[in-house]
């Protein structure tokens, strides 16, 4: 049986309706997802239920007002004393340490709020190969969220006020050290009011993020439900065309919109069920819009990249293929399912269309954004790295 990018349509298309965890059509959504699993011949859909949080998204909102006014207060620190201003730089980068962690962190975080906590579920099936020499997962989540701004301008406000702060401590910290030895107060003077204008700009930049309320009112067509097609006629594909090394776990996670919750908390639950050497994760987020695929082969700061491998043997299928691909850093202000699973060692990847974009988090995430061709392109780059793989544990 040759793949089928209208049943992954299909799948799109009813699976296309807000669904944000802890709303009713997050409960619609769950029994969508099995009776699909079910459709393509899998009885036994595991469903595992675990706690998620808003709590994430409540403090994303929020974090960026302290470090404008500290970063203003950095500003004025310049004016009084070199020494003042490195001892708040010292303070700063500490907060931030732990912010990274916290960020970084396989575990998932619960409000102290109870209200602000939430039970849902992820559902995965299991295929078995004949030789079992190595084991594929496709992911892709099936919650949806709505937001203020769109995804983009959610990335820039944040790429601009964390790429801001860090210049910015970069500048004071270098005229910090240098003013202790070399007062030049006259040409100070005007520098410090240039650097004071800065830090306002990105400080105003920042305080916007408090204005991007999580809400639920977008039918989440391109993020996520392509995704949860693809993984699903992928689980239909390879039960009807079996490999004989590669063994095959086709996860839907939820809360991915919240807090990357279903991936922190499979991976947390199973990674000891997993060779990180010959286990390959690949993350669809965003797949099936027109244009060419994102391969994200990089992320966050500091910089960590996923899976070489699985990258090189992406590229590789893209051009026998003719599927047009581009590699891409993404430092901050977008996350995906790929990440706890990296964090964790294991080899991951993320998928992604790239006219998407524009669109996610809005009402206009609907079927006239997903199309067949995309859907193609993903299944097909897919099913060639699995024959890929297949090969070369034969």
């Amino acid at each position: 049986m040759s793949i089928d990018e209208n049943n992954a349509y299909r799948i799109t298309e009813r699976l296309a309706f807000p669904r944000l965890v802890g709303s009713e059509g997050e409960l619609k959504a769950r029994e969508v997802v099995v009776d699909e699993f079910k459709k393509a011949g899998y009885e036994d859909v595991i469903r595992e239920k675990f706690k998620t949080s808003m709590y994430n998204w409540i403090m994303a909102r929020y974090l960026f007002i302290p470090l404008g006014a500290f970063l203003i207060l950095l500003a004025l620190s310049l004016y009084v004393s070199p020494f003042l201003t490195l001892g708040l730089i010292a303070v700063l980068l500490i907060i931030a340490a732990k912010a990274l962690g916290m960020v970084n962190s396989s575990e998932i975080t619960l409000s102290k709020n109870e209200k602000n906590n939430f039970e849902t579920e992820n559902f995965y099936v299991k295929l078995k190969s004949k030789n079992s020499k190595a084991t594929v997962v496709f992911l892709g989540h099936w919650d949806s969220k709505s937001q203020t701004f769109p995804a983009s301008i959610r990335v820039a406000v944040i790429v601009i006020s964390a790429f801001g702060a860090l210049l910015m401590l970069l500048v004071f910290l270098i005229i910090s050290i240098v003013k202790i030895f070399f007062p030049f107060d006259n040409l100070l003077l005007l520098l410090n009011n240039i650097l004071l204008y800065m830090c306002i700009f990105v400080a105003i930049v920042g305080f916007l993020n408090y204005f991007n309320k999580t809400g639920n009112v977008s039918p989440g067509a391109i993020d996520n439900a392509a995704s949860v097609g693809t993984v699903i006629e992928l689980a239909r594909y390879f039960k009807e065309n079996p490999v004989d090394n590669i063994d095959f776990v086709f996860l839907t996670p939820s809360s991915e919109e919240l807090n990357l919750g279903g991936a922190k908390h499979f991976i947390q639950a199973h990674k000891s069920e997993f060779n990180p050497k010959s286990s390959y994760f690949i993350n669809f987020d965003c797949i099936g819009g027109t244009g060419l695929i994102r391969l994200i082969t990089a992320y966050g700061i500091p910089r960590k990249s996923s899976s070489k491998k699985l990258n090189n043997l992406l590229v590789a299928s893209s051009k026998e293929l003719n599927i047009e691909t581009k590699v891409v850093y993404l430092p901050t202000g977008a996350w995906s399912d790929f990440m706890p699973i990296i964090q964790e060692g294991f080899e991951a990847c993320w998928l992604a269309s790239q006219g998407a974009l524009k669109h996610v988090h809005t009402t206009k995430d609907n079927m006239s954004i997903v199309t067949k061709e995309g859907l193609k392109n993903g299944l097909l780059l897919s099913v060639e790295v699995v024959n890929k793989l297949n090969k070369e544990f034969s």
